[in-house]
């Protein structure tokens, strides 16, 4: 089985911060799995890609700068048959989040590529964090006795894309309906005719004309390599 492999390249950040939120990513990828009735990618942390293990690895790199999409907080792609991600390195609390974001979103849909009916011949991206991107919440995790509390990405639950579902819908419990947003949250929508736009929670809707339509209206827009950019292309 393949495994995310949690690989420290950044200078900003120390390998025993890494270290436990790569714990808590793989204890929060477990019961994200549970609850979306698939089988759990390992999550394991690597001080450098030179330890890698032989088998397949989904490297999730922490880096310093992202060259592919600058602007953005963190991106996971499937590129020339190979599943990998970036997470910008900045103050531990916000790499926690982007870091498990990307860790829930590869684990879901690592190829990027699937869509949930909304009705009406509307499709939804299948994006577990992105409508409630801005939700956290605290997981702790210990280390050879060693405990901290790590910051997490809130993620939607399965019934979140039934359009007349009832229950709980996110993991945060914030959620009153499916389909819906919290603060800070965003949906990627396509029509029956192929037309694609982005629903933001408290914003207008950004409805695309091409990849480059009206791009400064959100930094995950702004760099046509982004994992939304690449989506909205396929």
């Amino acid at each position: 089985m393949q495994q995310i492999a949690i690989v420290n390249k950044s200078k900003r950040l120390t390998d025993d911060f890494v270290a436990f939120a790569a714990k808590a990513c793989a204890e929060q990828v477990i019961e994200c799995a549970k609850a979306w009735g698939i089988e759990p990618t390992p999550v394991a942390f690597y001080a450098s890609e030179s330890n890698l293990p032989a088998r397949d690895c989904r490297i999730m790199a922490l880096v310093d700068e992202l060259d592919e999409a600058p602007g953005a907080g963190g991106y996971h792609i499937f590129e020339l048959g190979i599943v990998y991600g970036r997470v910008l390195a900045g103050d531990q609390n916000a790499t926690s989040v982007v870091l498990s974001h990307e860790c829930l979103e590869q684990l879901v849909d690592p190829y990027c590529n699937e869509w949930r009916s909304m009705g009406g011949g509307r499709r939804v991206a299948l994006e577990v964090c992105d409508p409630v991107q801005a939700d956290t919440y605290g997981l702790t995790v210990e280390i050879m006795g060693e405990r901290r509390a790590i910051v997490l990405s809130n993620y939607v639950l399965p019934r979140w894309f039934e359009p007349a579902a009832v229950g709980m819908f996110d993991r945060m419990g914030e959620l009153r309906a499916p389909l819906s947003m919290s603060e800070g949250g965003y949906l990627i929508i396509r029509d029956a005719d192929g037309n694609e736009e982005n629903i933001f929670a408290n914003r207008p809707r950004l409805r695309l004309q091409g990849i480059t339509a009206k791009l400064a209206i959100s930094t995950k827009l702004t760099n046509n390599e982004t994992r939304l950019a690449r989506r909205l292309r396929s």
